[in-house]
């Protein structure tokens, strides 16, 4: 059989792939030794084949089977033995059946197409391991029939034969795609494999897919296409329609709609050459295939964000290229608005016909170039602004009486400048002529008498003047805790604490009826609280005045008879509306007036008796109905709950539970409660200052008998004595003197380094050691 090699050549030229896989492996029988008779040397007498599936016996008498052959194995046969033939068989003689073998060559049927799984090995016979030649895999192999583990197939006329398990049935077509772009054609399902080109819209009948390629039909079997190379429809060309830009960041699409497949994102100022318009989009290409944009994200030049809006200050040249080098291609004249795209160096880039220029940045300004007309002054202190227009950002101030250089006017505006920029302000807050240093901001009332007025805004300041308690002054503004006054024409300072909005009201006279404001008004029988009242009053409970006790207490007369005296902060003149319930207040929160606001002398007043200042906090007693209790000087009075902002106050908040802690958390759960001349507890109505020294330290648990604040600070009840306004800490108690009458006459606890609580005033309130009327009675600080 080693004769039909001779006809590799002839199959080779059959094929379309050359993957060689190794030969299949033979499972032979042991070789069967030839007889004597067969190693006899017998002349051939012609050639027969099988016609059929046939034993090789060892004798023509013999049962042993050398093994099965398959139909159309060729012999030469060596003449007859009864009903046998003998046939030459490996380098000795075996017998076959006579009636098995046929002269003429048999021709075996198709049986089916299949195809190779991988490199066939032919052989030419299964018991025969030499290799006629190999076949690619992926091929159509036609079979006729199938003997043991081995297939037939046909081979330059003649039978060879391959291991069935090399075959597979033929992969179902499943229908014909297209080349999206030129690519390559593999012979195996990967891309190291050889390989032939495809064009573009080259179609392909299909036959399902392996890994990322897809299985494409040959002239003699399969090949293999990258998936992602192949489309459904013929790829149509669209011509190039120029170069676009991208402005921003923006999204490639697979398909015309933003629901389609992303394919990337792309970055701005990506160059893309485009293949016109579907829609919203431009069709651009990404490896051969069209994508798409969305048109409104691409520009006719690279982007550049707007940074600015300026205008040319003089005359100047627009180059093509940020550099001096750079042709000119126009000139821009003054007051020309350019939209700036960003620098290059010392160049602003523009816009200009259609392609990015330059301009010298140092040409240009923010704002337009205005002559000087004239000069004006500030009627007060303003405020300049980026335009004509108080809405619009504020740059600069300029004090009052200012003399300004002004360039000309906007609107209601005149025009300032200050280096290279311009700024407006009110025409109508400039004069022609200088005018007094300061405005007018207000009327206010002398509290108290001999008011001192200073040079300066500070206790040091000389004193230049006193003014007296009544007198209605002008005043011109703030500095710090001072408040600036006009006195024999020159201007000085007063404490602010020391006027108001009010004008003080004369004191009722003898037999003036009052009523009670708020349940549990003490009533007691001497004009000091040293103990516990004699009784308490009701709400409403009717007075008649006696005589008047400085300014906290009265002497009062019952209805029933009875006399005692009653602090002033529980009675007026004005009756209390009865339908209306007190309720307790958070006297740990800051209470501040809004707005200038009127007060009432009870809820149901039609008209306001007095007034309250924007930002003034007040220390309500109790709320009733809508309104608030607070005090206006030694007088009960309603403050509308709407016209009040509460807040919290950080320096009351408890912070530990040590002995200093206690001893401020004494002192706040009382805020806002009257100063009571000699009381040293709350049931008495209030505490007068060193009253409530006595009853917060008792609280926090230092105990010790009551003594007036001489005794606080020269006894040993207080340590670590300090004189410095700045050495104060939370929870010590603080000092003052000669407040009405010489030496140490009042005394409060710290909150801060600044700040402190005491009975002081007409109330317990908070102030800072820093306001003039405390400041210049300061004495120094003691420890718990």
């Amino acid at each position: 059989m080693k004769k039909w090699t001779a006809h590799v050549a002839g199959l080779a030229a059959t094929l379309m792939l050359s993957s060689v896989l190794p030969a299949p492996a033979f499972a032979e029988s042991s070789p069967v030794q030839p007889t004597a008779e067969t190693q006899t040397v017998t002349e051939t007498t012609g050639t027969a084949y099988l016609k059929e599936d046939a034993a090789l016996l060892q004798t023509a008498d013999s049962t042993t089977v050398i093994q099965q052959l398959p139909a159309g194995t060729t012999f030469k046969t060596l003449g007859t033995d009864g009903d046998f033939t003998r046939v030459s068989w490996q380098e000795g003689t075996a017998y076959v059946a006579t009636n098995a073998l046929t002269q003429t060559a048999p021709v075996f049927q198709k049986q089916a197409t299949l195809m190779s799984k991988s490199s066939l090995s032919l052989v030419a016979s299964p018991f025969d391991p030499t290799v006629v030649t190999t076949l690619p895999a992926y091929q159509r192999i036609d079979t006729y029939g199938t003997f043991d583990t081995f297939t037939r197939l046909k081979w330059n006329e003649q039978y060879v034969y391959v291991s069935t398990t090399q075959l597979e049935q033929l992969p179902k077509l499943v229908g014909t795609r297209y080349a999206k772009r030129a690519t390559s054609l593999f012979v195996e399902p990967k891309t190291t494999s050889a390989k032939t080109a495809v064009t573009q819209n080259q179609s392909f009948e299909t036959f399902g897919t392996t890994g990322t390629f897809t299985r494409v039909a040959t002239k003699t079997g399969y090949a293999f296409v990258l998936t992602t190379d192949l489309a459904d429809t013929q790829v149509v060309s669209h011509p190039e329609t120029g170069v676009r830009y991208v402005q921003q960041q923006t999204t490639v699409y697979a398909t015309a709609t933003t629901k389609g497949e992303v394919v990337q994102s792309l970055p701005v100022n990506t160059s893309l050459q485009t293949y016109g318009v579907e829609g919203s989009f431009t069709r651009i290409k990404r490896n051969d295939e069209y994508a798409y944009v969305l048109t409104a994200h691409l520009g006719t030049l690279k982007y550049y964000p707007k940074t600015a809006r300026l205008y040319v200050q003089r005359a100047t040249p627009i180059y093509s290229a940020p550099n001096a080098s750079g042709s000119i291609i126009d000139q821009q004249k003054t007051n020309t608005l350019l939209t700036i795209y960003g620098k290059s160096g010392v160049y602003s880039r523009i816009i200009f016909r259609g392609v990015h220029a330059y301009v010298k940045t140092a040409d240009l300004g923010s704002e337009k170039v205005y002559a000087a007309t004239g000069t004006r002054y500030a009627k007060r202190n303003l405020s300049v602004y980026t335009s004509a227009s108080t809405k619009s950002k504020m740059m600069y101030s300029v004090k009052r009486a200012d003399k300004l250089t002004i360039y000309g006017t906007s609107g209601s505006y005149t025009r300032l400048k200050k280096g290279t920029v311009y700024g407006y302000v009110k025409t109508s807050d400039l004069v022609t002529k200088k005018p007094d240093l300061y405005d007018v901001t207000g009327q206010r009332y002398v509290t108290e008498d001999d008011v001192v007025i200073r040079s300066q805004a500070k206790l040091s300041g000389k004193k230049i003047g006193t003014l007296k308690k009544g007198k209605s002054i002008t005043i011109y503004g703030k500095s710090g805790y001072f408040t600036r006054v006009k006195y024999n024409n020159i201007f000085g300072f007063v404490d602010s604490s020391r006027i108001g909005l009010n004008k003080p009201k004369a004191k009722a006279k003898k037999g003036t009826t009052f009523y009670v404001h708020l349940d549990q008004t003490p009533l007691f029988s001497a004009d000091v609280a040293y103990s516990r009242p004699a009784a308490y009053l009701k709400k409403g409970t009717k007075l008649i005045g006696l005589k008047s006790i400085d300014d906290d207490f009265w002497q009062v007369r019952l209805v029933s008879g009875q006399t005692g005296y009653v602090l002033n902060p529980y009675i007026s003149t004005s009756k209390p509306d009865m339908k209306l319930t007190q309720k307790a207040i958070n006297r740990t929160k800051i209470y501040t007036v809004k707005q200038t606001t009127s007060f009432f002398s009870s809820p149901t007043s039609p008209k306001g008796s007095g007034l309250v200042e924007q930002g003034k906090r007040v220390y309500p007693r109790h709320r009733v109905g809508n309104f608030y209790v607070i005090q206006s000087g030694w007088t009960p009075v309603y403050l509308p709950v709407s016209a009040v902002t509460i807040t919290s106050d950080k320096r009351v908040i408890k912070k530990n539970n040590t002995r200093g802690e206690k001893l401020i958390q004494a002192a706040v759960q009382h805020i806002g409660t009257p100063y009571t001349w000699g009381s040293q507890n709350a049931v008495n109505g209030g505490f007068d200052c060193s009253g409530l020294i006595h009853y917060a330290t008792n609280k926090a648990g230092k105990y010790g008998g009551r003594t007036n604040v001489r005794g606080y600070w020269y006894g040993a009840f207080f340590t670590n004595r300090r004189t410095s306004i700045s050495s104060g800490k939370r929870s010590d108690i603080v000092f003052f003197q000669n407040t009405y009458t010489d030496g140490p006459s009042h005394i409060g606890i710290m909150l801060d380094s600044e700040h402190f609580i005491h009975a002081g005033g007409s109330q317990l309130q908070i102030n800072s050691i820093y306001e003039p009327r405390w400041q210049e009675h300061f004495l120094g600080f003691k420890s718990m």
